[in-house]
């Protein structure tokens, strides 16, 4: 398990116990993306790889550690993973506003279709608590194979982190903004955050509850702003309501070009793996970082 320092005890923990996400979303959505990207592409682009300052509001509470499995160390045979292990946003508030919450694989755990095994009969249910213990999971660039990654290892894969909210219940726990921001698009299942701030991270959230989001297109939102419910809301396709899994899938994105620490250039709108950037958020998050704002 991977520990960053400096961090203090955790006493007050609880013990270790108890996506199927789109490249786009567009149904009934609206976005300003494109703007931004231009505002943004204007700029000096940023090498990830030296990136020392925070996008995002930066704090100075000491860090909380918790156990969680390193970046890149993915459910067994759930896919290659990446190599890239970079803080692509760093000082980002946590995306959820009540802890404790658990990044793990929403496919590859019980519930999920791939779970034990694709061709299992039984997939085993979502509120098992496997599913709502320690350690965190890293599951960007998990095997999806219609779904272009540069990232990842195989070229394709999962393009964000998976995250269980505090229980398994759905419209109860609030997703909150990464940073101060934009809101630039907003779909059936969708919400996006533009940062403020250089290099004007997107920050996509996915399955909140439709009638929960309380945000629109253009509006400015504050760190740790309230944006909409945690839920199971996949969209409409043909006019049926899709359901997923309970949680929330959290994106990072890049607004314009920028280098990689191996040398592979990705382009504007990229997907980068959050789940480094989520640990140390979670830390602070933890020791009391990121107050919630209604």
């Amino acid at each position: 398990m991977r520990r960053l320092a400096p961090l203090l005890p955790l006493a007050a923990l609880l013990a270790f116990n108890a996506c199927t996400p789109t490249t786009s979303d567009t149904s009934g959505s609206s976005s300003v993306d494109s703007s931004v990207a231009s505002v943004a592409a204007s700029e000096e682009s940023a090498d990830s790889a030296s990136v020392t300052e925070s996008s995002a509001e930066s704090s100075s509470v000491a860090m909380v550690d918790f156990p969680h499995n390193a970046a890149t160390q993915l459910v067994a045979n759930s896919g290659s993973g990446y190599n890239d292990t970079s803080n692509w946003a760093p000082g980002i508030c946590f995306p959820l506003a009540q802890t404790p919450d658990y990044a793990n694989s929403q496919v590859y755990s019980p519930g999920g279709d791939h779970y034990p095994t694709a061709s299992a009969t039984n997939h085993g249910v979502q509120c098992d608590a496997a599913n709502y213990s320690y350690p965190w999971k890293d599951n960007f660039c998990e095997s999806r194979s219609q779904w272009n990654n540069p990232v990842c290892v195989a070229g394709t894969g999962h393009q964000g982190q998976d995250i269980r909210p505090t229980t398994c219940k759905k419209d109860t726990y609030w997703a909150v903004a990464a940073e101060d921001g934009v809101i630039t698009q907003i779909g059936s299942y969708t919400v996006a955050l533009t940062g403020n701030g250089s290099p004007h991270r997107i920050y996509r959230y996915l399955h909140m509850l439709k009638t929960s989001v309380h945000v629109a297109v253009g509006d400015h939102v504050v760190r740790g702003q309230k944006l909409g419910l945690v839920s199971n809301n996949l969209g409409v396709s043909n006019g049926v309501q899709q359901y997923t899994t309970i949680h929330l899938h959290f994106e990072v994105r890049i607004a314009q070009a920028e280098t990689m620490s191996d040398g592979t250039q990705l382009t504007a709108n990229a997907f980068v793996p959050p789940y480094t950037a989520l640990v140390d958020a979670y830390q602070r998050k933890l020791a009391g970082d990121c107050p919630t704002v209604d």
